[in-house]
């Protein structure tokens, strides 16, 4: 996926601001970029979910008999990871297995869920589809088996407190964020921080008596309510796009 870095999008930025440089630069590249990290990165990152990943983090049993474990009974994990979702034990059989905990059932050994019918008189294509309602019932299953730990995530400071004793090897079921980068590809994204620089490029007009050449004058009012309708329409076009599932999958 094309990317372009920080202040490729502090240019792009400002020659909206500016009109192709028709008006005068008023907000400097610092403040643009401020507004890029500190409230438009995090609001994606919290609101938009092909903003994230998901992602699988091991942690070997060993991890649990260290020093700093066993102290304070909590890991930091990278800043990367949003929130973690599921924490699965690694040594449970049942993981291993294919199907609903039979593996008779499975493509490799050609039979289906229906014992009398054979890969003789049915087709790969059913197969498939057996194969993949059987996957999604265990999938299920396993859910609600005994095979999970509890926990608590602190997203601010990452955080991951288990809240039961671990004895085997655990993988981590996490939401992780893309770069940086590829966000500021977006073009939701771009007009997102168009709109929160055009809300802060009026703030400041209206707090300063800044002299143009020429005698002219900004709208300040014009300029926060452009930048308002861009914003509004960026969070509504979110919204629109993310699925019930993934909120509360991912929160």
């Amino acid at each position: 996926m094309p990317s372009i870095t920080i202040e490729q999008l502090v240019d792009i930025v400002n020659q909206d601001l500016t009109v192709s440089g028709l008006l005068p630069k008023i907000l400097p590249d610092l403040e643009i970029e401020r507004i890029v990290r500190e409230y438009a990165l995090d609001w994606f990152y919290k609101n938009y979910q092909f903003a994230l990943i998901k992602c699988y983090y091991y942690i070997s049993q060993a991890c649990f008999k260290t020093e700093q474990f066993t102290k304070y009974k909590y890991f930091i994990l990278p800043n990367e990871i949003e929130n973690v979702t599921r924490i699965v034990k690694i040594d449970d059989p049942s993981l291993f297995r294919l199907g609903m905990q039979a593996p008779h059932l499975s493509i490799n050994l050609g039979v289906t869920n229906q014992p009398f019918l054979t890969s003789f008189v049915t087709t790969s294509g059913d197969l498939g589809v057996y194969r993949s309602i059987i996957s999604g019932m265990a999938d299920e299953l396993n859910k609600m088996a005994l095979n999970t730990y509890k926990f608590n995530f602190n997203h601010i400071n990452k955080q991951l407190n288990l809240l039961t004793m671990v004895d085997t090897n655990i993988i981590l079921d996490c939401y992780v964020r893309i770069e940086q980068e590829e966000l500021f590809d977006y073009h939701m994204f771009k007009k997102y921080v168009v709109g929160l620089c055009k809300v802060r490029l009026s703030e400041v007009l209206n707090r300063v008596n800044i002299p143009m050449p020429g005698g002219f004058n900004y709208q300040a009012d014009s300029i926060k309510a452009e930048g308002d309708a861009m914003v509004t329409e960026v969070k509504e076009t979110i919204k629109g796009q993310s699925t019930t599932a993934w909120f509360i999958m991912s929160r």
